[in-house]
């Protein structure tokens, strides 16, 4: 029926009020009459009546009946022609919220940041070592700075969970790699960048996020301390322009490694950036 659906939405405002985000009135007053309107819609048949003694008597009740069945009957047709309607505008009204609800979370977001950055200082530098089977659990500082980057790292995940669900009703973030791009984001290639080779020191970062999602504080951890992306919480269909930003820096070096001289390798970058 439409890109989003009311589930979309519900999970959208539960994650808003989970996250103690101001839901707009005219949100949950869409919302009580997107319910309204479903529950008329199955409005049940009223249940049959006991048979009386008596043949005149059976005729009232049995008509009785017939009315207040009828009457469930069309209570339901004429809810069926409101549905769409009041499922769309329950919708429309938690996408106008999305985007202050993404932008509450981002304080808390940088707060939490910041924690595990400072949690990384004392951390050892290298990240396979940042495991709960391999620190050191003698050392107090390795210990104290592990368990203030995994209390961190508990609420980021919940955090960008919970903006996952508040997008979702404003579009989905597209696939691969898009848990990264809603909290990180490449810079932008120019035709400079790309003769300089910058890919080769972004899609290490890209690899390195990927080989560590089963280990979340040694990720979190990389990612503060990797200098390449910006950190930084995603509105919504930024995520998808930032994995388009990958894209871009992929096809405009494979035009540079094409290319058979230094000059025609910037007329190539330039096309496929220009594209």
């Amino acid at each position: 029926m439409y890109g989003t659906s009311v589930a979309d939405a519900e999970r959208a405002v539960r994650a808003a009020e989970r996250r103690k985000l101001p839901v707009p009135a005219e949100v949950y007053e869409a919302r009580r009459l997107q319910t309204a309107v479903f529950d008329a819609g199955r409005t049940p048949d009223p249940e049959r009546p006991a048979l009386p003694a008596t043949a005149v008597e059976a005729a009232a009740v049995i008509r009785q009946h017939a009315e207040a069945l009828r009457l469930a009957d069309v209570t339901r047709r004429a809810a069926d022609l409101f549905h769409e309607e009041a499922d769309q505008r329950f919708v429309s009204t938690a996408q106008a919220a999305v985007p202050k609800w993404v932008a509450g979370l981002d304080k808390e977001f940088k707060t939490l940041v910041g924690v595990v950055a400072k949690a990384a200082a004392r951390l050892p530098e290298d990240v396979s070592l940042i495991d709960p089977k391999r620190i050191n659990w003698n050392d107090p500082a390795i210990t104290t700075a592990y368990a203030r980057a995994e209390g961190a790292v508990v609420q980021l995940e919940q955090l960008v969970s919970d903006r996952a669900s508040i997008s979702a009703v404003a579009g989905s973030d597209g696939g691969r790699d898009n848990t990264l791009f809603s909290v990180a984001a490449l810079p932008e290639p120019t035709v400079q960048s790309v003769m300089d080779q910058g890919w080769q020191d972004l899609h290490p970062v890209i690899a390195q996020w990927r080989d560590l999602h089963q280990q979340p504080v040694a990720r979190w951890v990389y990612l503060v301390r990797q200098q390449a992306l910006t950190l930084g919480l995603a509105t919504p269909g930024q995520v998808r322009e930032r994995a388009g930003c990958v894209h871009l820096w992929r096809e405009a070096t494979h035009a540079r490694s094409a290319a058979q001289t230094l000059r025609g390798a910037r007329d190539l970058v330039t096309q496929a950036l220009s594209a």
